[in-house]
């Protein structure tokens, strides 16, 4: 058990990194033995010169003159002479090189340019050797990688015979412990059920089960609790984060763009949103990946499935200014097709974008027949509400509409009872009482800021010169009219306005916020006085900028009438009381324009004009057509008279406009559509040649190409003769293509047991590693294929296998035979990734917030980090509340400044596919789990925990109880003897100290709030026991 140090105010944790060894190679002394099989060049042979020597000896160097790519320079040898000597292995070049016993020139291949070969290995090289060095003449390269394990169909093996055992108990097991037994070993005895539930917990959930759920399947005696228990766990929400974590490092998941601008994502959560939600309702995987493929191209797409096919948006995406546009879609579309390559394929398509594959079939031209089904993506972002979102804004909506309904409906009763009565009445008299609007005669036009005005020959005003923010126009105009009952203002286009106006803002707009007119006449003895509009009404209001805003008191809204720039608009203002005078009627008519902006936005042509109708207000007087019109008897007008009528008259009938006024205001109160939105793609209408890129470079295009996929796998069955993505994600998951089952049962059984049975997860081509139980991989991914592609199920199979439930702990046999766990005689340990680091601890304190899915959050971080982006587009507020306490997934992931813990803990940096993360072990990890501020406001919650749920009974302090809690919580187990008296060693000394320093004991605590019955000084003690479970080994090592 580790010593618990004394805990001063500083404790200094002690961090040791452990190198793990290199592969035993044949350098210990003497050479492995020859293997005792037949051996054949293609299939054992060509795969170890290419994996291990071609870097160095092949087509593009020949490193000390030596090229084993060819069978004739192979036997030539090279500078140190022959390097193959058939039938005599032990005094060939070649092996002695490999085995490091040329003191010379030293082991090869060297360090940096891969891995020494195993014994296994050198033994497979030593039987080629020793039985001919068979090379056939007529060898095809090409031919012998189509022959490649990986490219072959699936076909279920069958169940190996063991004998009887009882250890069995699926056929995962057969499989493993027929290649024991073949090694002559033995499996390892089952883990102990507290370490087996909080595996299960970890693999499957990430987090450690509760006291209650840990002491629930201990009791449990009964036959069959440990599958009631993996249903219950895979059945529980978390499951969906937990491994739609592992996806998000596939789908290189990140919150911002990238690059140097790295703008944020503010819709990037959705696309997480969704992964969680299929993985947790368990939708086949076919139908998983195909939604992301091509959601969007499938019939009737729900919005899930665009969102889903979100997942093409995961690429960065370049900003800079100067940016070239298509190169930046060149490179996202080369990020797709090799993320797709990585993910369902499991090869390395990558290497063929700049020229032909050195080692797998895939040529430069099947690398861009590939690429274009990817070709034609185009970006769009799309409505997306959550169904919680949906649900409430139709109840919302349900409402509004039943209020709404009463004042559309008294729209219609008066359009039909009564508004063709008052149509008749206007008609009697509209020619006796006739409409006009008269021009204003000008005197003179002012403006605040010095803005120059010429008057046109139509009578309206052009403003030049000068165009300053908020300027105030003030014009002196007189009338003849006796008694004016209306205003009219024209804002006119012009060519030598911005978009020709008739605004003088760079877009053609401009803002009127105040409409305001001050009259007298000539032989009034008193002032100028304002008279009061009542009413506004304007050919057209650009939204939520109405016309009705300009006789509002409200200097920042007003007139507008965007988007529709370039055109006459027209808005006419009726006096709340006729200005009436016995002589000519002296006029200022004021426009102010004092919306506060960055730019002007000032009109720049109008003309005034007045009336003295009395009748419904009018934009425009009558037209000849409508004279014409109303000069004809009603029986006698034809269906186009009547029509132009009835819509003249609707557009000035007062009692509608106010109706309709009504009906306008109520909709500006309808419900807001849900504002989720999502990343999306589609397919561009008007398809993209594709060629080749020579040397990958998209300026240099060479030969057009076919789209297609690579001719290795079974051909591309397609619904049109135009291949299209959608074709591409139903080849995938043919019943012929036997990759992507082969690589996600291989990718699933990695996430168990450290390392996948192709241990190369990324790379099922030539130079990737064979799989270490060759049947057991394929009966997997047949068993996934017939199971309907049900990922749970796999997921059952494994968990429930003996194989799973083994210790981990390490065995003296094993270290000689089996020093990485290939043959899985034991289960592996290893610290758990960096989002449940944060998790764990965060779970163990109380402090975690369980709610699933939504957007991202910014929990706090080390101050200043977020300005270390390169254009400081990182502006990190911390989340409060329950946001900051969120599963480590949930956390806003800005790519030139991740969060900081998450990468000390060997995050991926999500600008391209993670198929294996990183494992280290650092000083700085300890230190970030000992000095993080997040991680001692854990410990000291955790304390509070401890003292509050494990509460005194009559005065006793439960020290005890409160120990064993404490390990519950943190290690899903009880202490020891040993480790119970060490803690409560450590609680004594801490709990001592504390009270000799009250004033450090209160600093500890910080804001922690003290128990009623705890002294400051006891639950100071608490945070340092509490630190020092969650700072063990063991609380992040799953075993």
């Amino acid at each position: 058990m580790m010593r618990l140090p004394q805990l001063t105010t500083i404790v200094c944790f002690a961090a040791f990194l452990i190198a793990a060894p290199r592969p035993l190679t044949a350098t210990q002394n003497k050479l492995p033995p020859p293997a005792q099989r037949k051996v054949n060049f293609a299939n054992d042979v060509l795969p170890l010169l290419q994996k291990n020597c071609y870097s160095c000896h092949g087509q593009d160097e020949q490193s000390g003159g030596l090229r084993l790519d060819q069978r004739q320079a192979a036997f030539r040898g090279g500078d140190s002479g022959t390097a193959i000597l058939p039938g005599k292995s032990a005094q060939s070049t070649l092996i002695r090189l490999v085995a490091g016993l040329d003191k010379t020139i030293g082991l090869m291949p060297p360090d940096g340019e891969g891995k020494p070969l195993t014994r296994t290995e050198i033994g497979i090289l030593r039987a080629w050797i020793d039985q001919g060095a068979s090379w056939p003449m007529t060898f095809d390269p090409q031919q012998a990688a189509r022959a490649h394990w990986s490219f072959q169909p699936i076909r279920r093996p069958p169940l190996p015979q063991t004998g009887s055992t009882d250890w069995i108990q699926n056929p995962v097991d057969m499989f493993i412990l027929s290649r024991l037994q073949k090694e002559q070993l033995t499996p390892s005895a089952p883990a102990r059920k507290e370490l087996l539930i909080k595996r299960l917990y970890l693999d499957l959930l990430g987090l450690l089960p509760s006291p209650n759920q840990l002491q629930r399947f201990l009791n449990d005696t009964r036959p069959g609790s440990y599958r009631r228990l993996v249903s219950r766990v895979l059945n529980s929400p978390h499951y969906g984060e937990r491994w739609g974590r592992h996806w998000l490092d596939l789908a290189r998941y990140a919150d911002s763009d990238g690059y140097e601008k790295d703008r944020p994502r503010p819709h990037a959560w959705r696309y997480r949103h969704w992964v969680i939600r299929a993985l947790n309702q368990d939708i086949p995987f076919d139908r998983f990946s195909i939604q992301q493929i091509a959601g969007d191209m499938l019939a009737n797409a729900t919005t899930g499935a665009q969102v889903a096919s979100g997942f093409h948006r995961n690429t960065l995406h370049n900003t800079e200014g100067g940016t070239d546009r298509e190169e930046d879609r060149v490179k996202k579309t080369v990020d797709r097709t090799n993320t797709l390559g990585t993910i369902w394929l499991g090869l390395t398509v990558g290497c063929a974008q700049c020229h032909s594959h050195k080692y797998d079939p895939l040529s430069h031209r099947e690398y861009y027949s590939l690429y274009g089904f990817l070709n034609q993506i185009e970006e769009q972002d799309i409505a997306a509400p959550l169904p919680v979102e949906a649900d409430r804004h139709a109840e919302n909506k349900a409402r509004f509409d039943q209020a709404h309904q009463p004042l559309v409906a008294a729209v219609t009763a008066y359009e039909q009872q009564r508004l063709p009565a008052a149509q008749l009445a206007w008609e009697s008299k509209a020619l006796q009482t006739g409409f006009s609007w008269n021009p204003l005669q000008l005197i003179s036009t002012d403006s605040k800021h010095g803005a120059q005005f010429k008057k046109q020959s139509d009578g309206s005003v052009l403003a030049t010169g000068n165009n300053r923010v908020s300027d105030v126009y003030t014009i002196e105009a007189t009338s003849t009219l006796n008694r004016i009952t209306a205003i009219r203002l024209e804002v006119l286009p012009d060519k030598s306005l911005p978009k020709n106006g008739p605004g003088r803002a760079e877009n053609g707009n401009f803002v009127l916020t105040t409409f305001r007119v001050d009259a007298t006449s000539k032989d009034a003895a008193s002032e100028s006085s304002a008279y009061k509009l009542r009413d506004a009404r304007a050919d057209f209001s650009q939204k939520e900028w109405d016309v009705s805003l300009a006789i509002n008191d409200d200097v920042q809204d007003g007139w507008a009438v965007s988007p529709q720039i370039g055109k006459r608009h027209v808005a006419v203002f009726r006096f709340a009381e006729p200005i009436e005078a016995k002589s000519p009627v002296h006029l200022r008519i004021t426009l102010d324009q004092s919306y506060t902006q960055t730019s002007s936005h000032n009109i720049g042509r109008f003309r005034l004009s007045v009336t003295d109708h009395t009748g419904p207000l009018q934009l425009e007087g009558l037209t000849g057509a409508l004279v014409a019109a109303l000069k004809v008897t009603d029986e006698n007008r034809n269906p186009q008279q009547r029509d132009l009528l009835a819509k003249y008259y609707q557009s000035i009938d007062p009692t509608l406009a106010a109706l309709q006024r009504k009906v306008e205001a109520h909709t500006k109160q309808a419900p807001p559509a849900p504002s989720t939105k999502a990343q999306s793609v589609r397919e561009r209408s008007k398809a993209r040649v594709v060629r080749v890129h020579l040397r990958g470079n998209f300026l240099t295009p060479g030969d057009t190409v076919p789209i297609n996929t690579p001719q290795v796998l079974p051909p591309i069955a397609t619904r049109s003769d135009k291949p299209d993505r959608l074709d591409l994600a139903h080849w995938l998951f043919s019943p012929t293509n036997p990759l992507p089952a082969r690589v996600t049962v291989n990718r699933i059984w990695q996430r168990y047991f450290g390392r996948g049975l192709v241990e190369t997860t990324d790379d099922f081509g030539l130079q990737g590693e064979k799989p270490s139980h060759p049947e057991l991989l394929d009966w997997l991914a047949s068993e996934l294929q017939s199971s309907q592609w049900q990922l749970k199920h796999i997921h059952r199979l494994i968990v429930t296998s003996a194989t799973y439930r083994q210790s981990a702990a390490n065995r003296r046999d094993l270290w000689e035979k089996d020093p990485e766990n290939r043959l899985l005689a034991r289960q592996s340990r290893r610290r758990v990734e960096a989002e449940i680091v944060r998790d764990l601890t965060l779970a163990a304190s109380g402090l975690l917030d369980t709610r699933i899915g939504g957007a991202s959050v910014k929990p706090s971080q080390p101050s200043k980090h977020a300005g270390l982006t390169y254009s400081n587009s990182a502006k990190w507020q911390t989340s409060a509340g329950g946001n900051r306490y969120r599963r480590g997934l949930y956390t806003f992931f800005q790519r030139t400044s991740p969060f900081p813990m998450l990468m000390t803990f060997d995050a991926p940096d999500s600008t391209s596919c993670t198929a294996r993360r990183s494992n280290s072990n650092t000083p700085l990890q300890a230190l970030t789990l000992w000095n993080d501020a997040v991680f001692f406001e854990c410990a000291q919650q955790l304390a509070r925990r401890i003292v509050d749920e494990v509460p005194r009974v009559l005065n006793e302090t439960p020290l005890r109880d409160r120990i064993q809690y404490g390990f519950q919580l943190c290690l899903t187990r009880s202490p020891t003897a040993a480790e119970q008296s060490a803690v409560t060693k450590l609680f004594d000394q801490q709990q001592e100290l504390c009270q000799q320093d009250p004033v450090a004991a209160k600093a500890l605590l910080g804001s922690t709030p003290v128990s009623p019955g705890t002294t400051t000084e006891e639950l100071a003690a608490w945070v340092l026991v509490a630190r020092t479970l969650l700072n063990l080994d063991e609380f992040i090592t799953k075993e």
